[in-house]
C-alpha cells in the first residue's frame, strides 16, 4: 500500500505582469512592482517561478519539481506551497482557482 499524496489546493499561480523579470545564469531575478525591491531567488524557486504561468496547477508544479529536482513529492508540495505563498505574500504572484477539467 502506497503512502498517501499531500493534498494541494486546485490552483494556478500566475506571476504578476508588472513584475519585471529576467533570467541570469540560471537564477531568476524579479524587480517588486510596487517597491523595485530586487529578489534574488534560488534554484528551486526559480524552476517554480518559471513554471507559475497560470498554466499548471501548483500539484503539477510540485511533480515536475519532484522529477527535476529528484525529491519526493511530499516535499516538493510543502517547497512550492511554501514559495508561492511567499511571492503571492510580495505581490509578485497571484494565486487562481483551477477550473476543474474532466478527462
Amino acid at each position: 500500500m502506497s503512502a498517501p499524496q499531500p493534498a494541494v489546493a486546485p490552483v494556478r499561480p500566475v506571476q504578476n505582469p508588472l513584475a519585471a523579470w529576467r533570467e541570469i545564469e540560471g537564477v531568476v531575478v524579479i524587480i517588486s512592482p510596487e517597491d523595485s525591491v530586487l529578489h534574488e531567488l534560488n534554484p528551486t524557486a526559480s524552476f517554480i517561478w518559471k513554471h507559475s504561468t497560470g498554466e499548471r496547477t501548483a500539484e503539477e508544479i510540485a511533480r515536475l519539481l519532484a522529477e527535476e529536482f529528484e525529491v519526493d513529492f511530499p516535499t516538493a508540495v510543502a517547497d512550492t506551497c511554501e514559495l508561492l505563498q511567499e511571492l503571492q505574500r510580495r505581490n509578485l504572484l497571484q494565486i487562481t482557482a483551477a477550473e476543474v477539467r474532466h478527462g
